[in-house]
């Protein structure tokens, strides 16, 4: 028996050594693929041959790859990228952990003459967080922008302003090669860069920097945009000049020229122009300039500067309904306003991404100045329910002066490092906000007061006043968020990991409201009564832990966070101090479920608390606008918002469709809401007061979806969207409480086509709102607006193009005057020398004279209509020069 029993112990023994052995034996290779100019190649194809095991894998968008388990201590390595010449080397591994010499692949400069290659292209591909367009799968013409590609992809729409979206989400940023470039503004890029340059297109759902270092998702992401050029055409220039006159004294001047070398760019542009037909008759001025420099492999510099005028003249008209329990009251309004605007903005960006550490530091910072001066002539009438008919009636005239500065100053630093032991991190940093806020307002008020019976005018009131206003808000944040793997760092089929993380929030703010009047020989005197200096602290500890999962179908995070927070505030000349402390508890989840290749689920949970700002805390009368007297309240709580959202996404990668739905639903806890309370005056007519309180009873509940499909080769799409929410507010009226139950509903349809001789868009879409409140007595709103959207290129002669735009709309449902546009909108251009790269154009904006602005709001129980004056017909011809130069 003892020998049995020894047998059996060196048995186990000798098995134990021979796995631990093994163990021991295992290697992990990890490397860097690069092109001449040290710029990482992302997809590239990675395969290496360890024994008698091959490894096939690809390039991150950094260039990186890596390798686990292997048994072998001599491997080779090959390496391929469109458009390089193939690597391929043989390497001896002496350590467990080995980082091969970075792989730099050639350009291939020899090419096959007279080859074709025949082969399917595949239009898309879905991953993870990313939708990938091929950019050979779509029509790409002589002279194409990028903003022409994107038009043709499945989900993307463009607006007439070039603002570009995807699946209803905006494209937020542009990287090109996966790399940040020039100032990332999306619409002045993708205008610029020349599509026949574009290998692929990439929309990214992009949750910040440090969750790509950390891989730590959380919130919702930003969409960005990817694009992915050719091979050796990462360098070049790209310039614009732009004069345009026409009728109306309209003007447009634009000129501009971005240098790019592989890791350098430099950009300057200047424009000017008063061609805006938004609200108002504007004049615009924008000068700017921005640097990006790779110092090295890793770090990069960059920095922008940007000014900006704006003089605009505004007409605007106002109706406002305010629902009490025993009255509604009307104010019909018109304001004539003249303002200035100067905007000085700057930035500077330090960023090192690399394989184990992180460093982002930057500082932004804005100098604003405004000037204006208004009119402001308003009729307010009051109509009594129940047994009483009699109405109410004052007006208020109201000149102003104002003169406001505005600087702040933000600043962030975030630090990170990956650990020896695979999946430990570590990253740490904090921000810094500095806001100032200084108005100036004269205001001239005069009241008429009107017999209810008669309706005669039997007084005025007359009131000048100064009020001045200064807010500085300070603010800061520390974090940091340490990451731990759990089980075996080296399973290549599931990681674990857990995360603590710890965010202090601080801000700090004081106002100084001092009102003045100002008496007919011209003394000044102080209202104490309207004045007052106050300040306040808002911090909040957010501790966090959170568990993550993650496999290649399969990813969640689950955890919880608390978040104590407290709000403390003073008011000079007074014993009274605001201290209110709260806790909320949440729960924290993201799931990440991939169904097939091309089918996926996303559920989205978080919470946040939001403090009140000071214009609902301080507690005294803010005259500004004597019809509706505002008073704070000291004693409001924070709110806490609760939102959760669950999409699914198919991407059909044979044929282009796409589908995406999604549900969202959102819970406010203590929400800061408005009262409206009825004042009677000595002549017994009315004001309104507005005041704050805390209450629950505040969500919203929403689904959407998009569903996309081309037909006849990628020829025509057709686009579905749609939207149903349904949203309750509560509000206060002469202290009852008060359900606003608002259904929103919108519905679209779009048809595109893309022909050799033309390119046409069209869609219609209708939108439902509508807003019944619980207080049976207060008046119900709904709003249906039909639009109906066509716009059409057709290409007469290789250089000669013609187009047309035309919109439709029908409203339904204003108190204001709503007229039902027709806007039409035309150009022919001609096109001149090589590459097309000068043109004549003459474009007519809104043929028919028809444009107006109409806008519906609703706020609680405040329901406001706005049309503004627009200069919307003119003609226009420009001369435009393009000189573009890429590659070489």
């Amino acid at each position: 028996m003892k020998i049995n029993i020894t047998a059996v112990f060196f048995l186990l023994l000798g098995l134990c050594c021979g796995i631990n052995a093994q163990a021991q034996n295992l290697h992990k290779v990890s490397g860097t693929v690069l092109d001449t100019t040290n710029t990482s190649i992302p997809n590239a194809i990675v395969r290496l041959i360890a024994g008698k095991d091959t490894l096939n894998s690809s390039t991150d968008t950094a260039g990186r790859f890596v390798f686990i388990n292997l048994k072998s201590s001599t491997v080779s390595l090959l390496v391929r990228s469109i458009g390089y010449l193939p690597y391929n080397k043989a390497y001896a591994l002496t350590t467990i952990s080995q980082v091969l010499p970075s792989v730099i692949l050639k350009a291939e400069s020899n090419q096959l003459n007279e080859v074709v290659i025949k082969g399917k292209i595949v239009p898309m591909r879905l991953m993870k967080d990313t939708v990938e367009f091929n950019a050979q799968a779509f029509d790409v013409r002589e002279g194409d922008r990028v903003e022409d590609l994107l038009k043709q992809l499945p989900g993307m729409e463009l607006d007439k302003e070039g603002n570009a979206t995807s699946e209803g989400k905006a494209l937020t940023k542009i990287r090109v090669n996966g790399k940040d470039f020039f100032t990332g503004n999306v619409k002045e890029f993708i205008a610029k860069l020349p599509a026949n340059i574009v290998s692929k297109l990439q929309v990214i759902d992009d949750y910040g920097e440090k969750a790509n270092f950390t891989g730590i998702k959380s919130g919702e992401p930003q969409k960005i945009l990817n694009v992915v050029l050719k091979p050796d055409m990462n360098r070049g220039r790209f310039a614009k000049g732009a004069l345009s006159a026409g009728t109306n004294d309209r003007y447009a001047v634009n000129l501009g020229n971005n240098f790019w070398k592989e890791s350098s760019q430099l950009g300057i542009n200047a424009d000017a122009s008063n061609t805006n037909n938004g609200t108002g008759i504007n004049n615009n001025i924008n000068l700017g300039a921005d640097y990006r420099k790779t110092l090295n492999k890793a770090l990069v510099l960059s920095g922008n500067y940007n000014y900006t005028y704006n003089k605009s003249e505004l007409s605007q008209q106002n109706y406002t309904e305010t629902a009490n329990k025993t009255s509604t009251i009307f104010n019909n309004s018109t304001n004539e306003s003249l303002s200035k605007n100067n905007n000085h903005n700057f930035g500077a960006n330090l960023q090192s991404t690399g394989k184990d550490n992180f460093l982002q530091a930057d500082i932004r910072g804005t100098l604003a100045n405004s000037i204006s001066n208004a009119l402001n002539s308003s009729t307010q009438s009051e109509a009594l329910t129940g047994t009483q008919t009699r109405t109410n009636r004052q007006d208020l005239l109201t000149r102003s002066n104002a003169n406001q500065r505005s600087p702040n100053l933000n600043a962030n630093l975030m630090l990170g490092r990956h650990f020896k032991k695979e999946g430990r991190s570590l990253t740490a940093g904090g921000t810094f906000s500095n806001s100032i806020n200084n108005n100036n307002d004269d205001l001239f008020n005069s009241i008429g007061y009107y017999d209810p019976v008669s309706d005669l005018k039997v007084k005025d009131s007359l009131l000048n006043t100064i009020v001045l206003t200064r807010n500085r808000t300070r603010g800061g944040t520390a974090n940091f968020t340490y990451t731990e793997p759990l089980g075996n760092p080296k399973d290549t089929v599931a990681k674990k990991n857990i995360d603590f993380s710890y965010v202090f929030s601080l801000t700090h703010t004081g106002n100084d409201l001092e009102t003045n009047l100002n008496n007919d020989i011209g003394a000044i005197s102080r209202i104490d009564s309207l004045s007052n200096k106050y300040t306040s602290t808002f911090s909040t500890h957010t501790i966090g832990l959170n568990y993550r999962y993650v496999t290649d179908k399969l990813n969640y995070s689950l955890g919880v966070t608390g978040q104590p927070n407290l709000l403390t505030g003073s008011y000079e000349g007074r014993e009274d101090k605001i201290h209110r402390s709260g806790f909320n508890f949440s729960p924290l989840a993201r799931v990440f479920y991939k169904l097939s290749p091309n089918q996926m689920i996303t559920f989205n949970y978080n919470g946040n608390s939001v403090a009140p700002d000071f214009n609902q805390l301080q507690p005294v009368r803010d005259t500004r606008n004597l019809q509706n007297v505002i008073i704070g309240n000291p004693e409001l709580n924070a709110a806490f918002n609760h939102t959760a959202s669950i999409s699914f996404r198919n991407v059909n990668t044979t044929n282009g469709q796409t589908l995406q739905v999604a549900l969202i639903g959102g819970v406010v806890q203590d929400r800061v809401v408005s009262n409206s309370i009825r004042i009677v005056d000595t002549l017994n007519t009315f004001k309104q007061e507005t005041r704050y309180l805390n209450t629950d009873g505040n969500y919203n509940l929403g689904a959407n979806y998009n569903f996309s499909f081309p037909l006849g080769s990628k020829k025509y799409n057709l686009d579905f969207k749609g939207g149903l929410s349904y949203n309750r507010q509560v509000s206060f009226t002469e202290g009852e409480k008060n359900f606003g139950k608002g259904l929103n509903l919108n519905q679209g349809l779009a048809f595109r086509m893309n022909q050799k001789w033309l390119r046409m868009s069209s869609n219609v879409n209708y939108t439902y709102r509508s807003n019944v409140y619980s207080i049976s007595t207060l008046p119900q709103n709904t709003i249906q607006t039909w639009m109906f959207n066509l716009d059409a290129r057709t290409f007469i002669l290789r250089s000669l193009t013609a187009g047309v735009a035309a919109a439709k709309t029908i409203n339904q449902g204003y108190s204001l005057s709503a007229s039902n546009p027709l806007i039409v909108n035309g150009y022919i251009e001609k096109t001149f020398f090589k590459n097309r790269m000068a043109s004549l154009k003459i474009e007519g904006n809104d043929l028919l004279n028809e444009g107006n602005s109409l806008n519906n709001t609703i706020s609680g129980n405040v329901t406001t209509e706005t049309r503004s004056n627009q200069i919307t017909r003119y003609f226009l011809f420009s001369l435009n020069v393009r000189l573009d130069s890429f590659g070489g």
